[in-house]
């Protein structure tokens, strides 16, 4: 799910946290758990705690984690490697995450068509819609694949029609 916020994608993984969602089974959650405590050996514990480590570390194990350029570069790999691999089954991320890394979605949500862009919110070009959506259903590699925008007052469905059918590789 691509929310253009990196606190967006954190509280996402907590609303999931507080819900007690667990995607994973658990010989799923002992090698996610395996994994992500191999990587993170040479980090102190001291700085593990404070960057969170712990929260992230249950919701990786639950199959739930967000991506984005505020977390650290090992966090962000082992969510991408096990992501990948099919055991982190959700991942609430900014659009980073679309862009130059091949992972394997069935489905993709679009939490909105407008995003910040340093200066103000401004819609999503065609362009961009094509590499989020691009996520699911990967030309020459996918079947199938499913995009959703979700609606929220105000929402212009033809917005999405324009951008869906606007054909920008």
């Amino acid at each position: 799910m691509f929310i253009f916020s990196r606190a967006g994608c954190d509280a996402a993984v907590q609303q999931c946290l507080n819900a007690n969602l667990r995607l994973t089974k658990p010989p799923e959650r002992r090698e996610i758990l395996a994994y992500a405590e191999s990587r993170v050996t040479t980090l102190p514990a001291a700085d593990l705690a404070v960057l969170g480590y712990p929260m992230w570390l249950e919701a990786l194990g639950r199959g739930v984690a967000a991506h984005h350029a505020g977390m650290l570069p090992v966090f962000k790999e082992c969510v991408e490697e096990l992501f990948s691999r099919g055991l982190v089954k959700m991942v609430f991320a900014t659009e980073t995450l679309a862009l130059g890394i091949n992972m394997p979605a069935r489905s993709v949500v679009v939490d909105r068509l407008s995003k910040w862009n340093g200066e103000t919110h401004a819609d999503i070009t065609p362009g961009e819609y094509t590499q989020l959506t691009g996520r699911a259903g990967r030309r020459g590699i996918d079947v199938e694949g499913h995009a959703v925008v979700l609606w929220a007052p105000g929402f212009d469905p033809k917005a999405v029609a324009g951008l869906a059918s606007t054909r920008t590789y």
